[in-house]
């Protein structure tokens, strides 16, 4: 593999390290080679823990990995997400902790389910779900959450710890995790169990972890964990850290030299994505923050293109990107090659409407992900119910889908036929076995448990194909779509969901990858959405991507930087690290712009254009 003299160095180099990346100089190759070059010193591909942030980096990285070393795939078992590595260490001792095998993962719909019947149940309105589900989350992942509900408010007379505590309870008796639970819980094993941890220690030989600015404080005390021998690489930028909101801390990329002193620092500073006008811009910008790693950036790309404007309205403005998208699109470039890249969601619309107007195709990046829309989630629920019997969520959820005449008021009196702590799916079978319910709902029912029963020893794909002819789910999905393009949508996601369960051999195994890929759903639209037209994207969505023109519209203070972002220094400073990653998407043209009145509200010009038109 061809390296540039910084990577070659940073490849070369046995012990810990950090190596400092620029946007678009070849973190991802550097980290690859650096595998490769272990496996050539004599190093087992088997026993190298290499961390990615998403499921889609990690595939991405296995399959360079084969192509450079000759090697199969299976070779590389612990190229892995935080949460996928994890998994592997839980399930295999979470009987230490007093849950049994096999565990379930419980998806965002299982968490937003039970959280619901717990406000009910506290008489708590609903619409509290999302901000105690993220409350949730957060605590889990600070590593310490009876520490981070004492800072925590009151919803009405209940404490946040009172609704965590009862949340808890449930999974435990449900032997089930959440996705957070997978990381805090992989944390008390090598904690709290001296063999686990030494095990472990003894077998990972090098750790390297991708995007490492972008760690939080439980993914850094699992590093510390598992490290036993120092030999850790660690790739990432601080300039690009912009998940903060998230729990991620970039003290830990900051503070590298001083938690592991015999570290050597490697920067790798040559962009070989954007022309060096960019570069050079974007440079200007980031040196305003205060807390960063210093590093020279530069390209040897020439010719860069950039333009800032200010617009009385966000009309005018959406007019004048769409006016410039039309006369690059004349000289030659697709409009898949571009990008209008925005702080928050609604800075689209206008956007959304001027592309209509002339009829220039475009996609909006950050939908929902693949597995959260109706069809997807209505199969995996009869899969799930299939092997987990005491999954209440899943198994309720296709009792009555398609419709069978069962009701609200029906689960409820089948609900009394619970024993010993049995799910709904137990009740429903202590009902039909008594044959107590009416002949047509018993036909059902029967029919039901039937299918579930058949499949849970089926492949995957062959599972999926079952339920869609008995359940005659086609049909119920026409009548379902609102046109006979979204039932063609819906049917081709089907096929798609089909073809990717053909890969496993088992529903625990499918079951339990389609749980562990909730960190790629910005990933799971941005194929489509590059091949589709313009593309339409937060600038959060748009990290790791690139364009041959990028649009960054909204830039006022308030929007960018975001006002719920400006009550402290380190706030601020990660919106600028935000508007950085959005100028750094640009290879060719960067077009940066504002509106006086977006929406009828006022804002003036973002200091950040300031700071970058300051000589």
């Amino acid at each position: 593999m061809e390296l540039s003299e910084e990577q070659r160095m940073a490849v070369e180099h046995t012990g810990s390290a950090l190596v400092v990346a620029g946007a678009g100089s070849g973190k991802t190759r550097a980290l690859t080679a650096k595998i490769a070059h272990l496996i050539d010193q004599g190093f087992l591909p088997e026993k190298i823990l290499a961390i990615t942030f998403t499921n889609k980096a990690a595939d991405e990285m296995k399959r360079r990995l084969v192509d450079i070393t000759g090697l199969p795939m299976e070779r590389f078992p612990w190229v892995r997400t935080y949460h996928s590595a994890c998994y592997q260490i839980l399930r295999k001792h979470c009987r230490k902790l007093g849950f049994d095998v096999p565990l379930q993962i419980y998806s965002i719909y299982h968490q937003q389910k039970l959280i619901s019947e717990i406000l009910i149940a506290l008489n708590i309105d609903k619409k509290y779900m999302h901000s105690v589900r993220a409350a949730i989350s957060h605590a889990k992942n600070s590593g310490n959450p009876a520490g981070y509900f004492d800072t925590c408010k009151r919803i009405g007379p209940f404490r946040l710890s009172e609704i965590y505590g009862r949340y808890e309870k449930v999974l435990f008796e449900k032997n089930a995790v959440d996705f957070d639970n997978i990381l805090m819980l992989t944390r008390n094993l090598l904690r709290d169990h001296e063999d686990v941890r030494n095990n472990y220690r003894s077998y990972f030989t090098y750790i390297l972890v991708d995007e490492y600015q972008d760690s939080n404080d439980l993914q850094e005390e699992l590093t510390r964990l598992l490290l036993g021998n120092g030999n850790l690489f660690c790739v990432g930028d601080d300039w690009q850290a912009i998940y903060g909101f998230r729990g991620s801390n970039v003290n830990n990329f900051l503070r590298f030299e001083k938690s592991f002193s015999a570290a050597k620092i490697f920067r790798m500073e040559q962009n070989f994505r954007s022309a060096d006008e960019i570069v050079s811009v974007a440079n200007r910008l980031i040196r305003n923050n205060r807390d960063r790693m210093d590093k020279t950036c530069f390209s040897s790309k020439t010719g860069g293109g950039i333009k800032i404007e200010h617009f009385f309205s966000d009309g005018e403005e959406a007019e004048w990107v769409v006016s410039n998208m039309i006369k690059l699109n004349r000289q030659g470039i697709a409009y898949g090659k571009m990008g209008i890249l925005y702080r928050t969601k609604f800075c689209s619309f206008p956007f959304e409407q001027a592309l209509r107007s002339i009829g220039i195709p475009y996609r909006m990046l950050g939908d929902r992900g693949f597995f959260e829309r109706k069809e997807i989630l209505d199969i995996n629920c009869f899969l799930a119910a299939a092997v987990f019997e005491k999954d209440d969520a899943s198994f309720e959820r296709v009792i009555n889908t398609p419709k069978r005449g069962i009701g609200p008021k029906m689960i409820e009196t089948l609900n009394r036929y619970r024993v010993d702590g049995s799910g709904l799916q137990g009740a429903v079978r202590r009902a039909v076995s008594e044959k107590i319910l009416t002949p047509k709902i018993h036909g059902a029912l029967v029919s039901l448990l039937s299918m579930i029963d058949d499949i849970r020893d089926m492949k995957p794909d062959q599972a999926i194909r079952t339920i869609m002819d008995r359940a005659d789910y086609y049909e119920h999905l026409r009548a379902y779509a609102k046109t006979e393009g979204d039932y063609t949508a819906r049917r081709e996601n089907i096929e798609q969901l089909i073809f990717a369960a053909s890969k496993y051999d088992n529903l625990l195994e499918y079951i339990e990858d389609a749980a562990l890929i909730r960190e790629d759903r910005a990933d799971e639209e941005q194929e489509e959405a590059l091949s589709g037209g313009v593309c339409l994207s937060t600038i959060h969505a748009s990290k790791g991507l690139e364009y041959h023109v990028v649009f960054v519209v909204g830039c006022e203070e308030n929007l960018l930087p975001h006002w719920k972002s400006m009550e402290s220094e380190e706030e601020l400073q990660e919106e600028r690290r935000l508007m950085y990653v959005a100028m750094t998407r640009a290879e060719k043209y960067l077009f940066l712009s504002s509106a006086g009145y977006r929406k009828g509200q006022y804002n003036p010009r973002s200091r950040f254009l300031e700071e970058i038109s300051a000589a």
